[in-house]
């Protein structure tokens, strides 16, 4: 029996934004069932397949965004048939049709078309927000629909899709009476970009924060739009290759210079090691850093980066820093809560570039950081004496431990798993609460 009007309680469920929370609640009775179902905007479903589009239409008809996840997390590693599924044209469809005021689309892992993004672009007049990750099935003709037709559009965001290029003139299609946009991302894309049109919608994007460019991008549009963009607090580069004697390069050091706001930095899928100095002066700022995708910078490079970045919270990187980068990192990030090391070349044999040497000392230098964010992700391969390391290594705090053993040799693979195995025994006698082997 509810003590307080319907209104109220509604009221009150705005407040809890937990999916979990609210699934919760929606247990306690009838009244407040119908009262969650009315009132619930975000959905989150980590299985397209595990429930229709018309059932949860039915279950929220009041729903305005929606994440879906297709294909299982193994695909990205070539381990799911190309024929599996995944196709959200039939959800676009029937929120299509039942007139569902839909804004925000999150997918993840799953075949999306040209024809699907022409009927988001056409059926939600107030439609904000695209997030596609690691998708497929689409080319820049549906992403033109989206910046054509989406006038409120303030999010783009295309993280490792396969897009197909039919033309670089997508950006084009954004009109002139576009100023709503906070977040562009086209990293993943190929093709060439229309660069004075990119210029333009940044120049007229008084709101945008993040911005992350394709590699088709370079380093002197880059500096045009660090002018116009001083704002941006999240900056993925492209193309970061010039002459470091130029003007245009003198001009970019004092662009961004002026970039204050700087939090988070990414990308540099083109680099020349001699430009790195250019972003020096945003260092101190920088909380998450992620070159991943960057291999043409050096170890040596690297760790003269890394030793200006003091409050960094997050940082992906190559194993090409090596045991002695990550020592660095260990001295000099002490708020550190996040580490995810990958391999330079994942099935390359031989010498593992970090080890768990490396680990260590994270595990000791960082210790002062939160021990409930932090996350080891050990990607490149371990050695015989793992276990004999890893004993010493302080890393009691860590709740997530992610192992990827990306190998073919089965007798590397075994030194691996055994190392692996005395390394795990030790956290699950810890506070570790999760922990995963791939």
């Amino acid at each position: 029996m509810n003590y307080f009007p319907d209104e109220v309680i509604d009221h009150v469920f705005d407040f809890v934004t937990s999916n979990r929370d609210r699934n919760v609640i929606s247990l306690v009775c009838k009244s407040w069932y119908r009262i969650e179902r009315l009132s619930r905007q975000r959905v989150f479903i980590g299985n397209c397949y595990a429930i229709s589009p018309e059932r949860l239409i039915a279950r929220f008809p009041g729903v305005r965004s929606l994440t879906l996840k297709g294909k299982p997390h193994f695909a990205d590693f070539n381990l799911v048939p190309p024929d599996w599924g995944g196709f959200v044209y039939p959800w676009i469809d029937a929120l299509a049709r039942s007139k569902v005021n839909l804004e925000e689309l999150r997918l993840k892992r799953m075949v999306v078309t040209d024809d699907g993004l022409e009927l988001i672009s056409r059926s939600f007049v107030n439609f904000k927000s695209l997030v596609l990750v690691s998708c497929e099935g689409f080319t820049t003709d549906g992403l033109a629909a989206i910046a054509a037709n989406c006038r409120f559009l303030r999010e783009l965001d295309l993280q490792e899709n396969e897009v197909e290029d039919h033309r670089g003139q997508w950006l084009n299609c954004f009109p002139d009476s576009c100023t709503s946009l906070v977040s562009l991302n086209f990293a993943c894309l190929k093709g060439d970009i229309n660069l004075a049109a990119l210029e333009r919608l940044v120049a007229r994007s008084p709101y945008l924060k993040s911005l992350r460019l394709s590699r088709a991008v370079p380093l002197d549009t880059l500096q045009k739009i660090l002018v116009r963009a001083p704002q941006l607090v999240d900056l993925g580069v492209g193309s970061f290759v010039h002459d470091p004697d130029s003007e245009t390069y003198n001009k970019l050091v004092t662009a961004i210079e002026k970039c204050k706001s700087m939090r988070s930095l990414s990308g540099f899928l083109e680099v020349s090691a001699y430009c790195l100095p250019a972003i020096y002066p945003i260092c101190s700022g920088l909380t998450s850093l992620n070159l991943s995708y960057a291999p043409g910078i050096p170890g040596s490079e690297l760790t003269k980066l890394i030793r200006h970045c003091r409050k960094l919270q997050r940082l992906w990187i190559l194993d090409c820093i090596g045991d002695k980068g990550l020592g660095v990192v260990a001295s000099s990030c002490k708020e550190l809560q996040e580490l995810r090391v990958f391999p330079s070349d994942p099935y390359g044999v031989g010498n593992a570039a970090v080890t768990e040497e490396g680990l260590v000392a994270i595990s000791r230098g960082c210790a002062s950081s939160s021990p409930q964010n932090r996350i080891l992700q050990p990607i490149s391969l371990l050695t015989k004496d793992s276990e004999l390391l890893f004993s010493h290594a302080r890393v009691s705090g860590a709740c997530h431990f992610l192992a990827f053993l990306l190998t073919r040799s089965s007798i590397i693979l075994a030194h691996s798993l055994n190392s692996l195995r005395c390394f795990l025994l030790h956290l699950l006698g810890t506070t570790t609460r999760e922990c995963f082997m791939c």
